[in-house]
């Protein structure tokens, strides 16, 4: 795949964000830096980038897909409330216990929904 400055772009400010952005705000983001570039332009990438798994994808609670530029193995936590996605550690243990198995693990994708501490605290 050919390395294109709008793929660079939007791998570098995926890269530069602690947080989980829509197709949208990346647009939005990357369009200060390459004026015309169209958002079709930055789905396609984005689709690519997937498929080279350079970066990660999210479904939140209201469908809609937020990307990740932070591919090492962490699971996620989308309130139900907020919407907002939550970046965690995975347990090695359960990981082991699949090696112990005979499976061979290439990636994993886990993802919890409920109430975030906030949301569940502004109920009560």
């Amino acid at each position: 795949m050919r390395n294109t400055t709008q793929r660079t772009e939007i791998l570098k400010y995926l890269r530069s964000k602690r947080h989980h952005c829509s197709a949208v705000q990346i647009y939005d983001a990357v369009r200060k830096v390459i004026p015309n570039i169209s958002l079709g332009t930055v789905y396609r990438n984005l689709n690519n980038l997937l498929e080279q798994k350079e970066i990660i994808s999210v479904e939140a609670v209201d469908k809609c897909i937020y990307y990740d530029g932070f591919v090492e193995d962490h699971a996620h936590f989308v309130c139900n409330d907020c919407k907002e996605i939550y970046d965690f550690p995975i347990e090695l243990e359960k990981r082991t216990s699949i090696i112990n198995a005979g499976f061979s693990v290439d990636s994993e994708r886990v993802i919890y929904y409920g109430k975030c501490a906030k949301c569940k605290n502004a109920n009560r």
